[in-house]
């Protein structure tokens, strides 16, 4: 599902989001920028290249706890970094409770227990390769572009997901969970508005959204922190301190799509673990986030110290997302192959400029519109201006 929208009025037609698109989901027709379903991966790439704010990404509002009998928020580990020290932390938790949930549930506990299993997987891992990540904008890319390494990922369930299970589990239906999100991809995870009807958590809120009103209520009172080591470690520093086990860890789009690319032509080999990120530092970096990414990796190593909570008691199995990539192999040997065929041929017949004059961001991206029967070649200016010319010189 797609979380960016598009704000007609704002935009100057700039192109500058269908330039840094990393999967070409962004086209221009009709004088409107339109967003393929199909190809975004709610990266929000776009919405950083924009200084126009034509594009967006919204979830829910602090008014829908209302809806509710009782309102649980689920608090990621990632808001804390821009605490400089444990008093700055335990003041956000106290600004935290002023919002008016009727209960925080902290992450921190489910995200250190996914981390320490993933490290019990690696120490069981002696053949080939894994590649996972908890970053939506990863697994959804790896679908999309990279389908030849789905045999490859390993897929575990977010931390989000388990809490709000457990939630769920204990409050029923009448409750509502809210997530607080540190990027538009975790937006995907709410039932409201963007419809994941598989998922427990109802709302997802951006915590910059949610930033001025959290400042307002920061003073000098201080709440209990609930911070797992392991936890901090999975949002701040990834598994890639460990040098010794063969595991590469990425953040960053151009780098995870420059890793994926390698893993594809079989060119990481000496790689047993390959942990992935799209937002720069991890979540950290997320675009919903405060503060200096640097920084909070810092602020992160710090708040170390202060973290005393034991890491949830799950089951490798517990965490272990079940997927059938048989149907998605077979398509991308057989039909993918034919399409792949029809599209390097109309992209013969294209000039091969890039210059986004037909809407689409490069001649490739063109080419599969005229595959898919949307555009043809006579729609490419290019083709059109040649024409002309013949047609003035004869």
């Amino acid at each position: 599902m797609r979380v960016i929208t598009y704000t007609l009025h704002k935009c100057v037609k700039c192109m500058h989001c269908l330039k840094t698109c990393p999967t070409e989901a962004i086209t221009i027709k009709d004088e409107r920028v339109q967003i393929s379903a199909d190809k975004c991966i709610n990266c929000g790439e776009c919405i950083s290249a924009c200084k126009h704010s034509g594009l967006s990404a919204k979830g829910s509002t602090l008014v829908d706890t209302k809806n509710y009998k009782k309102s649980i928020c689920l608090v990621p580990s990632s808001i804390y970094c821009d605490c400089a020290t444990e008093k700055d932390a335990r003041r956000l938790n106290a600004a935290l409770n002023k919002l008016g949930f009727d209960e925080l549930v902290y992450l921190s506990e489910y995200e250190g227990a996914v981390y320490d299993l993933v490290n019990d997987l690696m120490e069981k891992n002696h053949e080939g390769m894994y590649i996972s990540s908890f970053c939506p904008v990863v697994n959804e890319m790896i679908m999309k572009q990279y389908p030849m390494l789905l045999e490859r990922q390993v897929s575990f369930e977010y931390p989000a997901m388990l809490a709000a299970r457990e939630v769920r589990k204990k409050y029923g239906s009448d409750a509502g969970i809210f997530l607080l999100c540190e990027c538009p991809s975790k937006l995907t995870f709410g039932k409201y508005p963007y419809g994941n009807k598989e998922s427990e958590i109802d709302h997802c809120l951006s915590i910059v959204d949610l930033f001025p009103l959290i400042n307002s209520y920061r003073n000098e009172d201080e709440a209990e922190l609930q911070l797992c080591t392991q936890g901090i470690k999975s949002v701040a520093t990834g598994l890639g301190q460990r040098f010794d086990a063969q595991i590469l860890s990425v953040n960053g789009m151009k780098k995870v799509r420059k890793a994926l690319e390698l893993s594809e032509f079989g060119l990481s080999k000496e790689v047993r673990y390959l942990s992935l990120s799209a937002c720069f530092n991890g979540c950290i970096g997320g675009q919903f986030l405060w503060g200096n990414p640097f920084n909070g990796r810092l602020n992160m190593h710090d708040l170390m110290k202060a973290s005393h909570v034991a890491p949830k008691n799950y089951s490798l199995e517990d965490i272990m997302k079940k997927k059938d990539v048989s149907a998605q192999k077979n398509k991308n040997m057989f039909e993918q192959l034919k399409r792949f065929n029809a599209i390097n041929d109309a992209f013969d017949h294209l000039p091969g400029f890039d210059c986004g004059a037909c809407g689409y961001p490069s001649c490739r991206s063109m080419a599969e519109a005229i595959v898919d029967q949307v555009q043809s070649i006579e729609d490419c200016k290019i083709i059109q201006r040649r024409n002309q010319n013949a047609g003035e010189r004869v």
